[in-house]
């Protein structure tokens, strides 16, 4: 919840607030395209490059330590599927190792596989976190909706996103709660306390919603949220910067 909470407030204060969130996106798309569709490493080493600057730009040069151990996660886990992939590609073995009688070979194929995914990885997160880092919720369902997604959707999202942070602190706090009184000492205990606070939290959100209907109402809700300080629309110097990126990308990455 912490992390969402950190990610949402970080958006409201990022210097690229103030870009039109369809084109940041188209941007993220096109990036992502041109990383995937690339044969050789170049085209994703380019992406990272430029993912990594932007969310320089975006966190302003101080990324919160929340999203470094983020960063830090993917970063462990990316490297753990990319050693997985390298031994286990098919091919002559460049290097071995026995480990109890098992012998684990590296081959080429299996070495140049991991690079690109590791790089195609570490780019695509750069560029989400981008994204994620600059653009609030609501100005992005905002934007979609001058494209023509129904306000009802639109409306009932942002309701979902807004609140799902005070659902998520009346979880954490039944289960602080739980867990003091040892609810979840034994697996019988656990899965017991683990059904009760399903319950609860059902019951609990259902009377959160229905003061929150009645909140609402008497202030006027009449089924939008007005936004005072619309974020800008996609224009086509967007469009064709996001376009070009992609075929340099994909060209670099299949021709170089």
């Amino acid at each position: 919840m912490s992390i969402m909470k950190g990610i949402d407030s970080l958006a409201y204060q990022s210097p690229a607030l103030k870009w039109p969130p369809l084109g940041k996106l188209l941007l993220c798309v096109c990036l992502l395209i041109g990383s995937l569709s690339s044969r050789t490493i170049y085209g994703p080493l380019i992406v990272l490059g430029v993912g990594l600057f932007l969310f320089y730009y975006a966190v302003n040069g101080k990324a919160p330590l929340f999203m470094l151990y983020l960063i830090t996660g993917v970063v462990i886990f990316n490297v753990t599927g990319t050693l997985i992939i390298a031994i286990t590609q098919p091919g002559e073995a460049v290097w071995s190792i026995f480990i109890e009688g098992v012998k684990i070979s590296v081959t080429q194929s299996g070495i140049d596989l991991a690079i690109l995914v590791f790089f195609r990885t570490m780019a695509g997160m750069f560029v989400v976190l981008f994204f994620a880092a600059s653009t609030p919720v609501p100005h992005i369902f905002n934007a979609l909706s001058r494209l023509g997604l129904p306000d009802y959707i639109v409306e009932t999202t942002v309701l979902i996103y807004r609140y799902s942070f005070m659902v998520l602190e009346q979880s954490i706090l039944m289960v602080n709660a739980a867990s003091c009184r040892l609810g979840f000492s034994g697996w019988k205990n656990s899965m017991k306390t683990t059904g009760v606070l399903a319950a609860n939290l059902f019951i609990r959100s259902l009377e959160f919603a229905e003061r929150s209907q009645n909140a609402l109402q008497s202030r006027n809700y009449t089924g939008s949220f007005p936004v005072f300080r619309k974020p800008p629309s996609l224009d086509v110097k967007w469009a064709v910067c996001s376009i070009s990126a992609l075929a340099a990308i994909y060209a670099i990455g299949n021709f170089l």
